[in-house]
């Protein structure tokens, strides 16, 4: 008799067991249904929401825009109507241009263009955000403010004045520019 008993017992423990992987597997499922419902994304939901949203961005550039990328962050410029966003336009029309930067006076991140464009220097005070040629041969993107002689290239779409600067003040020596 006392076998038969413990047979029992361990058969309805492992009955047991196998009710509570099954409920556990319903209940996330549940519950991310009902985050779901109440706009609460989780984080896979979050990284395809934020996957779409580039995709859908970068199929959706003006003719007055380039795509600037550092490191793993992305944003857009809208140009200024000058021979200067002309010529770098035409520039990144056969192909993506990737230039080397670096960071300058805690304000602004330097790219080398190996290419001189046109330019109309005027004194200027430049703030975060804006995009501008320095001595014909540079673009500089500023996330703090500067006076001098520049041409104006165009200004950042950010959302922030805080992201632009922790994207541009970060320690990346690579810049792409694209039309895409």
């Amino acid at each position: 008799m006392p076998k038969r008993i413990v047979a029992i017992l361990v058969v309805f423990f492992l009955l047991l067991t196998g009710c509570k992987a099954n409920n556990t597997g319903d209940f996330q499922e549940d519950n991310n249904a009902v985050q779901m419902e109440a706009g609460v994304q989780t984080d896979t939901n979050e990284s395809k929401e934020q996957a779409k949203m580039k995709k859908a961005d970068e199929s959706t550039l003006a003719d007055n825009q380039i795509r600037v990328t550092v490191g793993s962050s992305s944003f857009v410029v809208n140009l200024e109507d000058n021979e200067t966003a002309k010529a770098l336009r035409e520039m990144l029309a056969d192909e993506d241009l990737t230039i080397s930067a670096s960071n300058y006076g805690g304000f602004e991140k330097v790219c080398q263009l190996g290419k001189t464009l046109p330019r109309n220097d005027n004194q200027i005070t430049a703030e975060a955000g804006d995009v501008m040629l320095y001595s014909g041969n540079q673009i500089v993107f500023f996330h703090g403010a500067n006076s001098w002689s520049y041409t104006k290239v165009g200004k950042v779409e950010a959302s922030s004045i805080e992201e632009l600067e922790s994207v541009l003040s970060g320690s990346e020596t690579e810049v792409i520019l694209s039309l895409k």
